[in-house]
This record gives structure tokens, C-alpha cells and sequence, in this order.
């Protein structure tokens, strides 16, 4: 009796919050867009904080053209991603976001992101749309784009170095030996410990991580012909010019940035995420294109960025699409260029921005036109796990080069089959 009683009055209580959710519904969508007081469609938009002034000066016209209102979520953009697969479904997801490259493709294909016009992407070219496509659908628009470039002290160097062979100058320059270790130098510096600064040498030398222009799971180019010279290279800097700390896979980030900020390296390879940083440490510095490899050819570091993307479980697809379309406009790509000196990835937008005087846009518009798309599959999450050690392995005398890739390869080969087998 008792237990029926407790049933009685759990049903009772579902009942009532069901109908109160029934009464409310008319004017919450299930993606968090809403009817405002004047009965308005309202579109959310999701932003890193820092990024919220520049929506609230453009969202006047779209919300006057489109009679809406553009409310702005101010969050981390990877905590946004992070939470779609769950706040989707439960009605708490924004409508449109900025999402990082490398994650449109697999929230895509998991069936969390709107698909999209392919006339949405038809200005950009054939690079910039891999950006936002898997399974040849469009599931974003390109925004911004960014590569890895060459930044040089311009009170050490009258002219960036072109060639690999000007950095070995570099390193046989006595006033960059590194006053802690005897025979070691500081002239030119990259973190290739890390397969993302790495990943260019390889790609220079012929290697790739998927084939079919990083489609194909099944045909991993990492411990190719190319990839084994491009990591015998590297450890030529790692055993007879670089510090040891130069090995360590956690804190040689850290050692590049402070002795290129205190003066001790003249040029070394970085992103354009570190320009303040440098700019902090009064660095006099200059930014250029990635200088040529040894066999002749560019370093081909990977090209990233992000795009706007909707939730597929907006209520509002259309007027979604329409944000999507007006903020990567030519007009308001730039204006974000203006603000935030992100590049931009509109084509119009970004041939304005190379044209100004600053030498970083320059460098990574010159740069990314050799940059490969990172691949945007699921697998990818694979290849930095197995890719994590390799450069120590090698570098530190633990394996042979060819040793190296080889086990990095099986790894990553071995978690696809395990995680990846009902695909």
C-alpha cells in the first residue's frame, strides 16, 4: 500500500512537471533560441569571452535585417564543444559557435553540427573547404585561418634566414652557445618534441598522416621513407647542437619562448598565438615564412584555425545559416581582423589583411598557402598519442628513427582497430 502510495504521488509530481514544461514550451526552443517579450526570434551566440564585444558591434544589422535578437553566451569555445553532444539534446546548446578546425569534422560526422549549403563555401578554395567537410558535406564556414611561422630577433638579424642551411650558420655562431652545456647552441630553436611543430618536417620530406587527403584511416604515412629522413634530420639538432632540455617533451616549449625572449635565440619556429608573448618581453622581433628544408622544399606545417558552426539541434536552422553567412562576410571577417589580428579566412578579408604593413599576417597568409589541413576525422585523437614520444625516442638514442616510427605507427594503428572497429 505504501509503495502505491509513493507511486501515486510520483506520478502526480511527473505529471504536473510535464505540463508545466508543456505551458513553457511555446516560448523556449530546444536550443536555448527563445521568443523575446516582443515576439522576436532570438538566436544565441556562442563566444570566447574575449570575442563578445566584437558580436555585440555587428549583431545590430543582422537583428534589424532579420527582425531577431542575437543574445551572446560568453564561454570557452572548447568547453562549448565539449558540451554539445550532451546540452543539444537537452535543450541547453547555443545556436551558432566558433569551433576549432580539427573539431567540425568528427561533431559532424556524430551527427551534432547542422549541415550546411556547399554555396556557403563555394568563394573559399579547395584547402579551406576541407577545413569545414567530412564525408563531402559542409558542416561550417571557415573563419580564421593560422599556421606556424618563423619569428626572428631583428636586433640579432638584419633578415630572416631562408634556408634551413642559414639556421645551421645560426648554430655555429658562438654567441648563441649555451653557457650551461659545453658544444651547445641556441641559435635556432623548435619544439619538435611536439608532432604539431614537428609535423611540417615530416610533410617537407614526403610523410602524412592520412591518405586521401587525410581520409583514408588505413594508410598512415608516418613511418614512410620521408618521415624516417625528416626525423634522422632532427635528431642531427637534438644530439650535436641543441641543450638537453632541448629533448624534454613537457618543458622545451617553454625553454624556445624564454630564450627567444631574453635575446639567447635569434630565430625559432612558433605560432602566431605567441606574438604576445614576445611582445611583453620587448622582443624586437619579425615574423616570415618557414625557411626551406634541406631537400629544397617548405616545411609544410599543418594549417588550423576555426569556422562557425551551428548545433543541429537549433530550432532556428535557417536564421542560424543566415549568422553563419553575415559574420564570415568579407565586411565583418575584417572588421574581427581589425580587432583581434586573427587572419582572416574569407578570401577578400584575407588579401586585404596581407596587403597592410604587419609582418605576422604576412607570414602566416604566405605560410599557410604550403600548410595541410589537419585532418578532421575522429582517428586524429590517435596519431598525438602515438606521436607523443617518437622525437624522444629517437633524439635520446632510444631508438633508431625508422625504430621510432615504426612503434608510433603500430600504436596508432592498434587504438583505431580498437576504438574505431565499428566504423
Amino acid at each position: 500500500m505504501k509503495v502505491f502510495k509513493k507511486l501515486f504521488v510520483l506520478t502526480l509530481v511527473l505529471g504536473v512537471i510535464m505540463a508545466l514544461a508543456a505551458c513553457g514550451g511555446s516560448k523556449k526552443t530546444n536550443s536555448g533560441s527563445s521568443q523575446d517579450s516582443g515576439g522576436k526570434k532570438t538566436l544565441t551566440v556562442s563566444v570566447e569571452e574575449k570575442y563578445a564585444d566584437y558580436v555585440n558591434s555587428i549583431k545590430g544589422d543582422f537583428e534589424k535585417k532579420n527582425n531577431c535578437t542575437v543574445k551572446v553566451v560568453k564561454k570557452p569555445m572548447f568547453d562549448q564543444l565539449e558540451a554539445l553532444p550532451l546540452d543539444g539534446p537537452a535543450g541547453k546548446a547555443p545556436d551558432v559557435m566558433l569551433a576549432s578546425y580539427d573539431r567540425i569534422g568528427g561533431l559532424g560526422q556524430q551527427g551534432h553540427l547542422l549541415k550546411l549549403s556547399k554555396k556557403d563555401v563555394s568563394a573559399y578554395d579547395a584547402k579551406d573547404q576541407r577545413q569545414v567537410m567530412i564525408d563531402n558535406k559542409v558542416y561550417g564556414v571557415p573563419f580564421v585561418i593560422e599556421t606556424l611561422v618563423l619569428y626572428y630577433n631583428k636586433d640579432l638579424l638584419k633578415s630572416p634566414p631562408k634556408t634551413f642551411a642559414d639556421l645551421e650558420k645560426l648554430a655555429k655562431d658562438s654567441k648563441y652557445n649555451f653557457s650551461s652545456e659545453s658544444g651547445k647552441n641556441t641559435g635556432f630553436l623548435v619544439k619538435w618534441t611536439d608532432f604539431y611543430y614537428s609535423y611540417g618536417l615530416l610533410a617537407g620530406y614526403g610523410g602524412y598522416v592520412f591518405g586521401d587527403n587525410g581520409t583514408n584511416t588505413k594508410d598512415i604515412g608516418l613511418n614512410n621513407a620521408g618521415s624516417v629522413k625528416a626525423i634522422t634530420y632532427a635528431t642531427h639538432w637534438f644530439k650535436d647542437i641543441w641543450p638537453k632540455g632541448m629533448k624534454d617533451t613537457k618543458s622545451s616549449g617553454d625553454f624556445v619562448t624564454e630564450e627567444f625572449s631574453k635575446g639567447k635565440a635569434a630565430a625559432v619556429i612558433d605560432g602566431p598565438w605567441s606574438a604576445d608573448t614576445y611582445a611583453k618581453a620587448k622582443v624586437n622581433y619579425g615574423a616570415a615564412p618557414i625557411p626551406t628544408l634541406p631537400n629544397g622544399n617548405k616545411y609544410e606545417a599543418f594549417g588550423g584555425g576555426k569556422g562557425w558552426v551551428a548545433s543541429n539541434y537549433t530550432k532556428e536552422p535557417k536564421l542560424a545559416e543566415k549568422w553563419i553567412q553575415y559574420v564570415t562576410n568579407s565586411a565583418n571577417s575584417y572588421k574581427f581582423y581589425e580587432k583581434y589580428k586573427e587572419v582572416p579566412a574569407n578570401p577578400a578579408a584575407r588579401e586585404k589583411a596581407a596587403a597592410t604593413n604587419d609582418e605576422l599576417t604576412k607570414a602566416v597568409v604566405e605560410q599557410y598557402k604550403s600548410a595541410q589541413p589537419m585532418p578532421n576525422v575522429p582517428e586524429m585523437a590517435e596519431v598525438w598519442t602515438g606521436m607523443e614520444s617518437t622525437m624522444f625516442d629517437a633524439a635520446s638514442g632510444k631508438k633508431t628513427p625508422k625504430q621510432a616510427a615504426d612503434a608510433a605507427v603500430k600504436t596508432i594503428k592498434d587504438n583505431i582497430a580498437q576504438k574505431y572497429s565499428n566504423k
